[in-house]
């Protein structure tokens, strides 16, 4: 339903708006819209999407709209569009580039904001949740350009404009089944707890982790460990195996003792290893699906740049760092699930073991 701007902008109190709807984007997108309408009746609810790509917002509206026919899920053009719309904004984006471009560009948030007329108004309290994986420092300069355009920012009272971090844990699969975990940054307590609510639309925890900036400080120390943890998990699983165990069985001794981790028991990476369980890692669909090993490089670069600002010695970053930095730049394995490493450490002795070789008894 396409209802006109006047009656959209006179319900904007009560709007959601949701900009980037790529993998992760679009399935948060669609969690939070059916829960919202299945349990708001109100025919003024409007639900307002953008992306860059139209033909991402063309498939989402699409797959939604029929749904629930004759309520407002409506497209925007631009983020200021979104802004116009919506008091309450969720981003979902590659990076530190694109969070600058939707909220700091021409027709970005920031401009749509300022085109509300005067901030103290009720009607154009707004708060933005970005849940991007970016420099933590570039959410926070960003948040600051927000909140001061609301009366707020730097250290003055809470103005009528706010912007948190809340970064996700979980991949397209816990976003599917809204099951994500959000680590949120926020100056504030007050809009945390109005963050809150509409988090758990789209997973099952949000853990407020204190000012501005924090909440990617806790994604990027989780990720930077999870990296360095599937190496070597790798590494432990290709000595075993090249030297004839069974993975399942070195999997099974490893993950009932001192060894195990989340890369060994849930996300194993070698082929074989978790069958028999109730795990389905991407190694059994040759590393397809899962988080891209480009995209762990990425959050692995965002680590060591955070670990720099504070003098932080990171050795073993700096080694995973390089590693995942090849393989994202390696076209076979760049959108492979991370744990593609193991297929790449194997090509060092010449084959990738399988499930199926025999193995020492």
């Amino acid at each position: 339903m396409l209802p006109t701007a006047r009656l959209l902008q006179s319900s904007r109190s009560k709007a959601i708006g949701f900009i980037g709807l790529g993998a992760m984007g679009r399935e948060m997108a669609s969690n939070v819209l059916q829960k919202t309408f299945q349990a708001n009746s109100d025919k003024d609810l409007t639900f307002v999407v953008h992306d860059s790509f139209d033909l991402s917002t063309t498939r989402f509206l699409t797959a939604n709209t029929s749904l629930f026919p004759g309520r407002n899920i409506v497209p925007a053009t631009s983020p200021a569009g979104v802004a116009s719309l919506a008091s309450t904004i969720i981003t979902v984006v590659p990076s530190s580039p694109q969070v600058k471009e939707v909220y700091l560009a021409e027709n970005g948030i920031l401009q749509g904001l300022r085109g509300l007329g005067d901030p103290k108004e009720p009607s154009n309290s707004t708060l933005c949740i970005d849940c991007t994986t970016l420099d933590p420092l570039v959410a926070v300069q960003t948040a600051d350009e927000i909140k001061q355009a609301g009366g707020g920012g730097q250290g003055q009272d809470q103005g009528a404009f706010d912007m948190i971090d809340s970064p996700m844990s979980g991949g397209v699969v816990g976003a599917r089944a809204g099951t994500l975990s959000f680590m949120v940054g926020s100056n504030s307590h007050q809009s945390f707890a109005h963050a809150e609510p509409t988090l758990l639309k789209m997973g099952s925890r949000a853990i407020h982790c204190g000012k501005n900036g924090n909440g990617l400080i806790a994604k990027i120390a989780n990720n930077l460990l999870l990296g360095i943890s599937m190496l070597a998990t790798s590494e432990a699983m290709l000595l075993g195996t090249v030297h004839g165990l069974s993975p399942q069985i070195l999997a099974h001794i490893i993950n009932t003792s001192t060894g195990k981790c989340w890369s060994s028991e849930v996300n194993n990476p070698a082929p074989g290893a978790l069958r028999g369980t109730d795990k389905s890692p991407p190694a059994e669909r040759d590393y397809d699906g899962g988080f891209a090993a480009k995209l762990q490089a990425k959050d692995l670069g965002l680590a060591l740049n955070a670990a720099q600002q504070r003098g932080v010695p990171t050795p073993l970053g700096h080694l995973a760092t390089n590693i995942y930095k090849a393989l994202g730049e390696n076209p076979e394995y760049m959108d492979k699930d991370f744990s593609v490493a193991f297929k790449a450490l194997s090509t060092a002795v010449g084959k990738i073991p399988t499930s199926d070789e025999p193995h020492a008894e």
